[in-house]
């Protein structure tokens, strides 16, 4: 959860510099967001595959190529940065919701 949560403030970071700043001043901070993005994403790649979560790995091997195009220095930076806000959104609605159906994940040690 610190990954994702690590995520969406990356995320959240890269989008509001890609609305509020202009343009050049903007790539300091979205390049950077990106950078970052990608090795968090691949922590959390590992850390959803191992247990095995369908819907959270598929958010961050998505997360990506978002991060990708967030390296792009184009006009429209604000998208994939957006996308990644939204991914990770998504990962963490389907965690909650498959605690909450009782399936979820392994059980908890003994003492936790």
């Amino acid at each position: 959860m610190t990954l994702r949560a690590l995520l969406l403030l990356l995320g959240g970071a890269a989008l509001t510099a890609a609305v509020a700043m202009e343009r050049p001043d903007n790539l300091a901070v979205t390049v950077s967001c990106a950078l970052l993005s990608l090795v968090v994403a691949a922590g959390a790649i590992a850390a959803d595959a191992v247990p095995l979560r369908r819907l959270p790995l598929a958010c961050s091997v998505l997360t990506v190529p978002c991060a990708v195009l967030l390296l792009a220095r184009t006009p429209w930076q604000a998208v994939p940065a957006a996308g990644i806000v939204v991914l990770q959104v998504v990962a963490v609605a389907g965690a909650v919701a498959a605690r909450r159906a009782g399936g979820a994940g392994p059980a908890p040690a003994p003492g936790d």
